[in-house]
């Protein structure tokens, strides 16, 4: 019955500390600004050689 107690109670104690690293992380979140959505998005870096193929794509056919 003792050894069940003393399982029970480091089980608490791991909930206690898995709750507060998730306090900490909710007010990491909280703090952090939010980011701002542009037209484009983030994918601008894949839209370039994109344009880039299909110009050159265009130009070809119509040479």
């Amino acid at each position: 019955m003792e050894e069940r107690l003393y399982e029970l109670e480091d089980k608490v104690q791991d909930l206690e500390l898995e709750v507060h690293d998730l306090r900490g992380r909710i007010q990491l979140l909280e703090d952090k600004p939010d980011a701002r959505p542009s037209l484009i998005g983030h994918n601008v870096w894949v839209l370039i050689p994109l344009v880039a193929i299909i110009s050159w794509m265009v130009v070809e056919i119509f040479d």
